[in-house]
């Protein structure tokens, strides 16, 4: 509840504040205090309503016309966005730099908030599709960080059953977990082929649980239970 009336809180004053002084590519190259604070503000409000995290562009004009800086006010963006993040107890982490015209740049980072180490981030994904389209296939590389063989190797770490091995193909709900820390680095460290579930959510600000659900026909019905009764936030299809 005390959560659920933060978040109200956070929406009204985001309608409440003007935020026309901090717009524009170049706000970030030599803001003033209260241009600082109200970046601050704003940070916060979107790092909040996208759930501990969210992605912040350098360099781009409000309609995504006028974009770029030089080196010189690229350089000055960053320091103040990394700034912004420690005030606010967050990571900042680049994804991707890109050259726009006459030789300026723009960036996207990731600012995401730290949290304790008995807390972290959960998103549920539901990964449905046809049968033999490679769901489990995917999931235990990505889960294990091994390259299949070709021959189900990579998949029988999400089996459960014995004939689900036998037959290659998934007919009831599997799960496995995918963690990242802070700085957006992969946690999984299978050990003999197992993933220790406490060890990785202990290490991780970040957790996604995968949903596997059987793709045949046969298995509808504990494929449609799968969708509903796991409350996934995205859906994968392949």
């Amino acid at each position: 509840m005390a959560t659920a009336v933060s978040s109200v809180q956070v929406s009204l004053d985001s309608i409440t504040t003007d935020y026309s002084s901090i717009r524009g590519k170049g706000v970030l190259v030599s803001p003033t205090e209260e241009q600082f604070e109200l970046l601050k503000k704003r940070l916060q409000e979107r790092i909040e309503d996208s759930r501990g995290e969210t992605i912040y562009e350098i360099g781009m004009g409000d309609d995504g016309g006028d974009c770029g800086l030089d080196p010189d006010e690229f350089a000055a963006s960053l320091a103040t966005l990394q700034s912004l993040a420690t005030t606010l107890d967050a990571d900042c982490v680049e994804l991707r730099q890109r050259k726009a015209d006459k030789g300026l740049t723009t960036g996207q980072y990731l600012v995401r908030k730290r949290v304790d180490t008995s807390d972290f981030m959960e998103i549920r994904v539901a990964v449905v599709g046809n049968v033999d389209a490679g769901k489990s296939t995917l999931l235990g590389v990505l889960t294990h960080g091994e390259l299949d063989n070709g021959r189900g190797h990579a998949r029988q770490r999400l089996f459960r059953h014995k004939h689900e091995m036998e037959s290659g193909r998934t007919s009831s709900v599997g799960n496995d977990i995918l963690g990242f820390d802070s700085l957006g680095n992969v946690v999984n460290k299978p050990d003999h082929g197992t993933l220790d579930w406490v060890k990785i959510c202990e290490k991780s600000a970040k957790v996604i649980t995968f949903i596997d659900l059987a793709g045949h026909e046969r298995y509808l019905k504990t494929t449609v239970f799968g969708m509903t009764g796991h409350a996934p936030d995205f859906g994968m299809l392949m």
